[in-house]
Order: structure tokens, then sequence, then C-alpha cells
């Protein structure tokens, strides 16, 4: 699976670094993360990194719904985060998402980490639009018939497979 050849890549391209200026409570929450979830702080701190980069290249390249709510979120940080932050959906084997399941989360979704994504017939184009922030890192991805591959795949970071029928 993909997961697993990015895994191995990963795995020869590795070097130990030291990071100054880290700020402290960051780096004491990313741990935390990391206990919990039963990763090492490296995997946590590259899976970060490789976000923000899938992030900042992704504004190049055409991802204006994420910087539109990045934008939208720091207006209302005094009011608390918002739907506009996109949540992440992560490290599932398969998951099935439809249209309903999209509109009563009501936010913005990264998808990473899955080995099968596949989005019911009934998610219409305007609906995966508005709701889907990034797919990244996912072996394969079966998108709803009726939205364009194109608007897929410009979600799309690290996708093995785009399954269509």
């Amino acid at each position: 699976m993909a997961a697993e050849r990015e895994d191995e890549f990963r795995e020869e391209r590795k070097k130990d670094v030291t990071i100054r200026g880290v700020d402290s409570d960051l780096y004491d929450r990313a741990a935390e993360i990391a206990r919990r979830t039963g990763k090492t702080i490296g995997e946590i701190i590259n899976e970060a990194l490789g976000l923000f980069i899938d992030l900042t290249e992704g504004i190049r390249s055409g991802i204006q719904p994420l910087v539109d709510s990045a934008k939208e979120a720091s207006r209302r940080i005094g009011e608390g985060l918002t739907s506009a932050v996109p949540t992440v959906i992560s490290d599932l084997e398969e998951i099935e998402v439809t249209k309903t399941d999209l509109e009563q989360f009501g936010r913005r979704v990264v998808f990473q980490n899955i080995d099968r994504l596949i989005f019911t017939d009934d998610v219409d184009a305007e609906t995966f639009d508005k709701y889907v922030a990034l797919i990244r890192n996912c072996d394969e991805v079966k998108p709803p018939k009726g939205v364009s591959k194109l608007l897929v795949l410009s979600k799309c970071r690290r996708v093995e497979r785009l399954v269509t029928q």
C-alpha cells in the first residue's frame, strides 16, 4: 500500500536534527498527541511538517478555499475556533462518506492516511467542494459520480489511485 511504501522511503531519508526555538507548549502538546496515538514525536512532527508543506504548496496550486478558511479562522480567533478550520480525519483502512455525513458534520475536512476513501454518489460537486478541504496520503480514492475528476484531483496530495467507474 502507498502508506507502507512511503514509510519505507521516509525511513531511508531520516536524519537526526536539532531545532532551536521550538515553542515548549507546542512541543509538549505534540508529545502528548504522540503518547495518545502510540506514535513517536518524530512521526508526529513529520506529519505536521508534511501537512504544513501540503497546505503551503496547495496555496500556489489553487487551494484557495483553505486560504479563505485560514483567514476566516484568524478573524474569529477572539470568538474561539469555528467551523472554518478544517478537521482532520485520518488513519483508517476504509471509510465511506455520504452527502449527509458531510452536511451534518458541517465543517471542512482533511482526509489523510486512509487506505480506501469512498464518496457515495449522492455527494454532488458543490457539497464536495464546500466540505472536502484536502485528501492526502491515501492509497485509493473513489470519487462520487458526477463530480469532475479535476475537482477531486485538485484536492489530492500523494494519492496512489483515483478509482472511477
